[in-house]
């Protein structure tokens, strides 16, 4: 049994162990969220892919530079000074613009579903810290009540009116509840540290406010899967995966249309005078240089370029497929616990707080005339802590189940906007 010196003791090693955790103001949801979204390195890393695709997508569609030559021939004068340029006349240049802004757009809509994955995990663990919390808090309330029994017993018993068995069995389950909540703080500290690893390095977060409340109506699972199809982002990635491969099947087509590359330039060169006293003497002469050479698409026509895209595309639709019928098997099955777990909460609240407030009640009178002992004071005191600690785990799990759903969803499910 720990003395109430030890038991400080104790407390004061565990704080100096959190270090400056525990030192830190108190941080909310919406704070939380918002330093998440910001300043995290994940984020950071979701939207350095997105980067990365853009730069891809760009580099696919540059137009090819020219070229510059020269050359001189040494048998008779022969000098040519030449610039050359592929012309794009396929337009498969558009396609693959086409195609490369699909292609951002999918990893943008995939950040967006990591973002929102991610951000559910958050709430979830915020919530799990604030259980813990509240947990310490009425573990805390208990230590209270059993002290001021303490008290009374420690009097009666100076006074000759109580027994000294009765005040230290008291004792004891103090002791044991200043346990409890040395570990529940443990566990809040945990809680708080597994928080932290979404946040950025210097973010320390020992004390949380929230509710772990719900909106109060059930939302209607069909409404729920409408909602989804438009707000998912992964399977708005699957959408616009589609588009992309199909512009990708227009851009291989455009293989098929030649290319030309026109070349001009300068020439100069010895040619015969024709004319004068000498007209078999050489004279150097320069003038224009033009050429036209026209690629022909014979190995390489883009029909396996085609049929891949096309293995590509059906292989997204068969996904979206999925994706949709996976949608609404999630939001059915989330719907179906936030159901059981209210119903269970509400029956707790409806048939076990008041006959554990009555139970107090009772054993208090009782005791107070002298029809029980002190086991079974403790005893009742003990039932209806654990009564309460046993509601906050339902509350914590209702509010995880509802978390879940709007995971599902896609989206937050503000109470104005859930129909039963």
């Amino acid at each position: 049994m720990l003395s109430p010196p030890g038991w400080l003791a104790c407390c004061i090693g565990l704080g100096s162990a959190c270090g400056p955790s525990l030192a830190q103001t108190e941080w909310s949801e919406p704070q939380i969220i918002e330093r998440f979204l910001a300043q995290s390195p994940q984020t950071r890393e979701l939207r350095a892919r997105v980067a990365l695709a853009d730069a891809e997508a760009r580099v696919r569609t540059v137009y090819a530079n020219p070229s510059v030559s020269y050359s001189q021939e040494g048998a008779g004068f022969n000098q040519f000074f030449e610039a050359s340029q592929p012309i794009p006349l396929s337009s498969r240049v558009r396609y693959l613009r086409q195609a490369g802004a699909a292609a951002v757009s999918a990893m943008e809509a995939n950040r967006d579903a990591a973002l929102w994955s991610l951000r559910s995990d958050l709430r979830i663990s915020f919530f799990r810290m604030l259980a813990a919390q509240q947990r310490a808090g009425l573990l805390e309330s208990r230590i209270g009540e059993v002290e001021r029994l303490v008290r009374i017993l420690r009097q009666r018993e100076e006074e000759g009116e109580g027994s000294r068995y009765d005040r230290l069995r008291a004792e004891r389950d103090l002791a044991e509840l200043r346990t409890d909540v040395t570990t529940a703080r443990s566990l809040q500290v945990a809680a708080g540290a597994r928080l932290a690893a979404y946040l950025p390095e210097d973010v320390r977060v020992a004390v949380v406010s929230g509710d772990l409340a719900v909106p109060p109506a059930i939302p209607d699972p069909e409404e729920l899967v409408r909602r989804a199809l438009i707000a998912r982002a992964d399977y708005r990635v699957e959408q616009r995966n589609l588009f992309r491969y199909e512009m990708e099947q227009q851009a291989a087509r455009r293989l098929r249309v030649p290319e030309p590359v026109v070349t001009a330039g300068v020439k100069r060169a010895d040619v015969t005078a024709g004319t004068g006293p000498d007209p078999f003497s050489n004279i150097r002469r320069t003038g224009v240089a033009f050429g036209v050479s026209v690629p022909l698409p014979v190995w390489n026509n883009g029909r396996y370029e085609v049929a891949r895209y096309q293995a590509e595309q059906e292989q997204a639709s068969a996904r979206l497929a999925v994706l949709a019928r996976q949608i609404r098997a999630e939001i059915r099955g989330a719907n179906d616990v936030l159901a059981l777990r209210r119903d269970a909460l509400a029956a707790y609240e409806r048939e076990v707080q008041p006959i554990g407030a009555e139970l107090i009640r009772i054993t208090q009178t009782a005791y107070e005339e002298g029809e029980i002992g002190i086991l079974e004071l403790l005893d009742a005191f003990r039932l209806n802590g654990a009564a309460a600690l046993r509601r906050l785990d339902l509350s914590a799990g209702v509010k995880e189940a509802f978390i879940e759903l709007e995971r599902a969803v896609g989206q937050e499910l503000p109470a104005q906007e859930i129909r039963p």
